[in-house]
């Protein structure tokens, strides 16, 4: 109920062109996802955007992204987000073929013959910090993060991706077959 209500909302929010980053600046702060605004929230459905965007995949729009991962995966009315151990659920309603990780080397071993791909971690050590989703791209100058944090509004380069995660904080990842 609550995702159609967003969704109302959400479909009248031009993002523009390109990859979605700094979910805390621009339109798509102002997007809801459960009953708070997606700059709080909206990692998951935002990862989910951006990898379907650079796969050059059907994408079917954030406020569609959201208004579908809501009801399957928001935890406690989108205080927690969504949980990133479903999102291949979203995937496999649209018979795209994708692979789950639970091991970080294995993760970035297969990220260079996927190019693009999805990872959750924690943001601390501890739960207690919360955990965030992102899409990311292997270059030959490195790893790009798309949406690395809620204030930086362009993608983050790093040399390697022991720079933003480690084995302790990698909750999942996820790339094409």
């Amino acid at each position: 109920m609550i995702e159609k209500r967003n969704f109302k909302v959400n479909k009248t929010i031009d993002l523009g062109k390109g990859t979605v980053n700094g979910q805390g600046c621009g339109p798509v702060s102002k997007m809801r996802y459960g009953l708070f605004p997606m700059s709080y929230n909206g990692c998951e459905m935002i990862a989910i955007y951006n990898f379907l965007l650079l796969e050059g995949m059907e994408n079917p729009g954030l406020a569609e992204i959201a208004r579908e991962m809501y009801p399957k995966s928001g935890v406690l009315l989108g205080v927690f987000g969504s949980n990133p151990y479903l999102l291949h659920k979203y995937f496999d309603k649209r018979h795209i073929f994708i692979d789950r990780f639970f091991n970080l080397d294995k993760f970035f071993d297969h990220l260079k013959y996927s190019k693009y791909g999805i990872i959750s971690f924690w943001n601390a050590h501890h739960p207690f910090k919360g955990l965030h989703t992102v899409c990311v791209e292997k270059t030959d100058e490195g790893i790009i993060v798309y949406n690395r944090s809620n204030k930086k509004e362009e993608p983050v380069l790093y040399k390697d991706y022991h720079e933003f995660v480690d084995k302790a904080r990698f909750m999942c990842g996820y790339l094409l077959k």
